[in-house]
């Protein structure tokens, strides 16, 4: 079986599964504080301008891809604690477990909470969430192949 994340050494996690590239930290360790959609639209344009990784093609996840690194029988550990985060302990994590997604609706915007697995629309304005960025795409039909479930490990 392979390793499903892949450290690349550069600030950023390849996921083998999904053929995705995350971003290893997100928003909430820069900042302290959960931002608005609107602000993850500036720190996106942030992470492009400074080439994260070596790319300028950062942006939102979609709701299905957010969603394809809960893992609900990993809780994070961290410093001795366990935390009710449910995602690979290779991502970064501090505080903040709702990550924002391109998903919108209105003044609404989805949100994915890693705590409890589950999907909230949000007023964009609202410092409701953090980010996490993606970059490449996927087809979720891929989840739903004979391998998928035995190699999320």
């Amino acid at each position: 079986m392979t390793t499903r994340f892949l450290d690349n050494e550069d600030k950023t996690i390849s996921d083998s599964l999904t053929g995705l590239m995350w971003q290893e930290s997100y928003a909430y360790v820069e900042t302290g504080n959960n931002i608005s959609w609107y602000d993850a639209q500036g720190y996106i344009e942030k992470l492009n301008n400074q080439k994260l990784g070596g790319y300028s093609d950062w942006r939102l996840p979609k709701r299905l891809e957010i969603q394809s690194l809960y893992e609900i029988a990993l809780p994070f550990k961290s410093r001795g604690k366990t935390f009710i985060l449910h995602i690979n302990p290779i991502f970064e994590f501090s505080y903040g477990s709702c990550f924002w997604t391109s998903k919108t609706r209105y003044s609404a915007a989805l949100g994915f909470e890693f705590d409890v697995g589950d999907i909230h629309w949000y007023p964009k304005g609202s410092l409701t969430a953090t980010v996490r960025a993606v970059r490449n795409s996927w087809s979720p039909s891929r989840m739903l192949e004979s391998g998928w479930v035995g190699n999320t490990l």
